[in-house]
């Protein structure tokens, strides 16, 4: 069984850079957060302002609204949108996890050699 809370805005960021996709998070009580090629999308002017967002009483921050969110909407690049439930997501990002990982450990591993 997956651990669904390890849905984070940083690993959606990362999915979303790779893949070249558009995400839209969806937490019906709280908002929506758009991520598109790493980048979290803001809201029009007319919406809220960038500043108020996460500080003013009813604009929670957008860790808040990913973590409570219960839809995925993801946009792929041939245009055909697909709705996943924070499970199937969650089993998504777990894929792409162990290339993160495996990635990091060789650039952390090749190491320029010092100059004695």
């Amino acid at each position: 069984m997956l651990e669904v809370s390890e849905i984070t805005l940083e690993k959606l960021r990362l999915y979303t850079d790779r893949s070249h996709i558009l995400i839209t998070i969806d937490a019906p009580l709280l908002g929506t957060v758009m991520v598109f090629n790493g980048r979290v999308l803001h809201r029009g002017g007319s919406y809220v302002e960038a500043e108020k967002i996460g500080i003013s009483i009813g604009f929670p921050t957008y860790e808040h609204i990913v973590a409570e969110a219960s839809r995925f909407w993801i946009l792929d690049k041939n245009g055909v949108r697909r709705l996943k439930c924070r499970e199937e997501m969650a089993e998504l990002l777990q894929q792409v996890q162990p290339r993160t990982r495996v990635s990091q450990a060789m650039s952390s591993s090749v190491q320029p050699a010092a100059n004695g």
